[in-house]
C-alpha cells in the first residue's frame, strides 16, 4: 500500500467517523451477533491494530457493522439449482443470427427446469461463518486497487466503503471474487493505458460487449454468484448489474448499482442498471448490452418515477428509517436503499392537500397493470404532503396505506415537464363516445418490425416443392396485430398450401387458416424446420396451433415458410391470419370491462364482448379521466390511458 496515499487520504477524514455504525455500541452488537465465529471477526480486528493501518481498521468495522444484515442460502436443492441455471447457460445450440447481437434468445429457463425450489433454501448468515483470511485478503485488494489507480485520490474514504470495498452485493454465495476478476479485466485497463475512470469504464463496457449473455427473467435471488457469471453469463437484468459491479470494484472504479421499485409504464417491477462515478463524483448510468459509460452522460432509456440506490450500509435517510414508527409497505421497507432520482433528472415537486387525513404518511403509486404500486412517501405537514424529485411524464395515484391496503385519495394525476402536474378529475357533464382497439400499449418492437408483415406470399400447389406454385394473395400491410381476413378467387384445386415469408422476416406469422366454402382445412404441417431458439413455439407449428402468442420465428431471414399437405386437392375460398402478436387488441368472443378513476378509485362503465370488427364501443363515458379496459377472458396484460381526439393514450 503507498504509504504518502494513505497520508494524504487520512488528513482530510481524520476528524470524522467512518464506521457506519451510529453508536458506540454498534459495533459489539455485529460482534456478538457473530456468536461462536466472534473469533474470527475479532482477528481482522486484531491485524489492523498499528496505527498506520488506521484506515483499513476502519474499513473493517465498516464491513463487520453491517455484516448481520447479510446472509446466502444453503440448503439440498441450492447445488442443483445453481448446476441447472450453468448447464442452461453454457448451452451453444443456440443459432446465432447476427453477431452483434449479443443478448441471445433462448427457452426460458422456467420451461426447461420449472420454478428453483426458493423455500426449501435456509439463510447462512455472513457473520456466522466468514473467516478472518477472507476478510483481509477482501480488503487488502480494495486498498490496493483504490491506491494504484490515477484517479483514487478523488475516491473519498466514504465512497470507497460503499462503491470499491464491500465482499458482497446481495445474497450471492460467499467467494473471494475481487482476485478473479481483477486478474481478468484489469489487463483490458493496463494494455489502453487508461488514467480516468470514464475511459476505464468504456473499455471494460465494451470488453463485456465482445461476450455472450443469455438474459432471463426467471433465473433471479437467490444470486449465482461472481464465480459462476465468470464461467456462464446468464440471468435477469439483476444479476447483469451484479456482474458489472464486479468488474468495476474489482478493478478499483467507484461504482453500484440502481433500481426502480416498479416500472410507471409497463407490468413488470423492479429493474436494475449501474452506476460508476467519475472524477468529480458525478453519477455516470449505464446498463450492460444498452447504455454504456460516457462523458456526456446517456440516459437510461425508460421510465423511472423515482430511483433507488441499493447500498451496503444501513442509510439513516432511507424511507424505512425516516418513517420507522409507520408502518412501511414491504417494498419500500428496505433500510439498505436510498432515494437516488437527483443524479437522474431534477423532474416535478408535487404537493398535495389533504383535508381531516388521520395520516402522518402520503405515498405516490404508479400502476402496475391491474393495482397501484407505492414507490414515494412523505410526512404530511400541515395538511400537506410533498414529494420531491418525481419523474415528469408520468400518471401517478396519491395513497394512503391501511390494513394492508392502499386506499387511494384523491384521483390520478399527471406530472408535466414544466415542473408541475394536473389532475384526470372525471367531467361527468362532457360525456363522449370511446371506441377501443387495445387493452394494452403497443410494444416497443412493433416499430421495428412493421416491414416483416409485407410482401409474403400466400400459395397454393400440386408439387411438394411448390415448382408449381401459384400465388394467391400478398401481404401488403404492415405489421399491426389485427386479425386479417381475405377471400380468394381462384377454383384451382391445391393439395399443397403455405405462408412463404418475405426478405428479413424469419416468418413471424402467428395464425394461419386456410378456408374451403366455410370449412377450415386440415393437414399434415410442412416447411422451414427449426427456430430462433429450438422450441416448438416459435417453429412452423406455431402457424396451426390456434395460439395468437406462439409465432414462427425462424433462423433464416429470408424465405422460410409453413404450410399444410392436405389428403385431398381442395379449392382454396378464404384464408385468415394474424402476424406476430402481443394477443392485446380486442379480440372477438372475449369479455371487456371498462372502468374510470374517480377520487374511490375505479368506476365500471359496464362490460362488452368482442366481435368480429375487433372493436368496442363505449357511449356516455366521462371525459377528461383515466381509464382501464380490463379483458375478463384472457391475458394479463393492461394498461391505463387517457382518450383525447378519438385516440388511446397510453400511460
Amino acid at each position: 500500500m503507498n504509504k504518502v496515499f494513505i497520508k494524504t487520504v487520512l488528513f482530510g477524514i481524520v476528524l470524522l467517523s467512518f464506521c457506519s455504525c451510529k453508536q458506540k455500541n454498534d459495533l459489539e452488537k455485529a460482534l456478538s451477533f457473530a456468536g461462536k465465529n466472534r473469533s474470527e471477526l475479532e482477528k481482522v480486528l486484531a491485524y489492523y491494530k498499528s496505527p498506520e493501518d488506521s484506515l483499513k481498521l476502519k474499513a473493517a468495522q465498516f464491513l463487520i457493522c453491517n455484516m448481520p444484515h447479510y446472509y446466502s442460502y444453503s440448503g439440498e436443492a441450492l447445488d442443483s439449482f445453481r448446476l441447472a441455471v450453468k448447464e442452461f447457460g453454457m448451452r451453444h445450440e443456440y443459432p446465432v443470427i447476427d453477431e452483434h447481437v449479443r443478448i441471445v434468445p433462448h427457452v426460458s429457463f422456467e420451461d426447461k427446469y420449472g420454478d428453483p425450489p426458493y423455500l426449501n433454501f435456509r439463510k447462512v448468515y455472513d457473520a456466522h461463518i466468514i473467516t478472518s483470511g477472507f476478510l483481509i485478503e477482501n480488503i487488502e485488494l480494495a486498498f490496493q486497487t483504490w491506491a494504484e489507480k490515477s484517479w483514487g485520490k478523488t475516491v473519498s474514504f466514504p465512497e470507497f466503503c460503499e462503491e470499491i470495498l464491500p465482499y458482497r452485493i446481495g445474497n450471492e454465495p460467499l467467494e473471494n471474487w475481487r482476485k478473479e476478476y481483477y486478474n481478468v479485466f484489469q489487463p483490458v485497463l493496463d494494455s489502453l493505458k487508461v488514467t480516468d475512470p470514464i475511459d476505464a469504464g468504456i473499455a471494460l463496457y465494451n470488453k463485456i460487449m465482445n461476450q455472450r449473455w443469455i438474459f432471463d427473467n426467471h433465473i433471479i435471488s437467490p444470486h449465482v454468484g461472481g464465480f459462476s457469471l465468470l464461467q456462464c453469463r446468464v440471468g435477469s437484468c439483476e444479476s447483469l448489474a451484479y456482474y458489472a459491479t464486479y468488474i468495476f470494484r474489482s478493478t478499483g472504479i467507484p461504482s453500484g448499482i440502481d433500481c426502480i421499485l416498479q416500472n410507471p409504464d409497463m407490468l413488470y417491477k423492479q429493474h436494475f442498471w449501474n452506476y460508476m462515478k467519475d472524477t468529480s463524483g458525478r453519477t455516470i448510468p449505464f446498463e450492460l448490452y444498452l447504455t454504456a459509460p460516457a462523458y456526456e452522460s446517456n440516459p437510461i432509456n425508460r421510465k423511472k418515477g423515482k430511483v433507488y440506490r441499493i447500498c451496503f450500509s444501513e442509510q439513516p435517510l432511507s424511507i424505512s428509517n425516516k418513517y420507522k414508527h409507520e408502518k412501511t409497505p414491504s417494498l419500500l421497507d428496505n433500510k439498505y436503499i436510498i432515494d437516488a432520482s437527483s443524479s437522474y433528472f431534477e423532474g416535478s415537486t408535487v404537493e398535495i392537500s389533504i383535508d381531516n387525513l388521520k395520516r402522518n404518511v402520503l405515498y405516490l403509486g404508479v400502476f402496475n397493470n391491474k393495482t397501484w404500486i407505492p414507490i414515494a412517501c412523505s410526512h404530511i405537514e400541515n395538511d400537506k404532503a410533498v414529494f420531491k424529485y418525481v419523474e415528469s411524464g408520468i400518471v401517478y395515484q396519491p395513497l394512503f396505506y391501511r390494513r394492508g391496503k392502499f386506499i387511494p385519495v384523491s384521483v390520478p394525476l399527471i406530472t408535466t415537464k414544466t415542473g408541475g402536474f394536473y389532475c384526470l378529475t372525471p367531467d361527468m357533464k362532457n360525456l363522449q363516445q370511446m371506441k377501443l382497439y387495445r387493452k394494452y400499449t403497443m410494444p416497443i418492437w412493433i416499430e421495428e418490425l412493421k416491414h416483416r408483415s409485407i410482401g409474403g406470399l400466400f400459395q397454393g400447389a400440386n408439387n411438394e416443392d411448390f415448382s408449381d406454385a401459384i400465388t394467391l394473395y400478398t401481404t401488403n400491410e404492415e405489421l399491426n396485430m389485427y386479425n386479417h381476413r381475405v377471400f380468394i378467387d381462384n377454383p384451382q384445386k391445391f393439395k399443397y398450401l403455405r405462408y412463404y415469408s418475405a426478405p428479413d422476416s424469419h416468418c413471424n406469422m402467428a395464425e394461419v387458416q386456410f378456408i374451403s366454402q366455410g370449412k377450415e382445412l386440415q393437414g399434415e404441417i410442412i416447411g422451414t424446420d427449426g427456430s430462433s431458439d429450438n422450441s416448438m413455439a416459435k417453429s412452423k407449428y406455431a402457424l396451426f396451433d390456434n395460439e395468437p402468442l406462439t409465432y414462427f420465428d425462424s433462423f433464416l431471414p429470408d424465405w422460410a415458410w409453413s404450410g399444410l399437405e392436405l389428403e385431398e386437392p381442395e379449392v382454396i375460398t378464404e384464408i385468415k391470419y394474424q402476424f406476430r402478436t402481443d394477443d392485446n387488441n380486442i379480440r372477438e368472443g372475449d369479455v371487456y370491462e371498462l372502468f374510470y378513476f374517480s377520487e374511490n378509485g375505479k368506476v365500471s362503465l359496464g362490460k362488452r364482448t368482442g366481435d368480429e370488427s375487433n372493436v368496442l364501443q363505449y357511449d356516455n363515458v366521462p371525459s377528461n379521466a383515466l381509464y382501464l379496459l380490463h379483458n375478463e377472458t384472457r391475458g394479463r396484460e393492461e394498461r391505463v390511458f387517457i382518450y383525447e381526439n378519438g385516440q388511446q393514450i397510453w400511460w
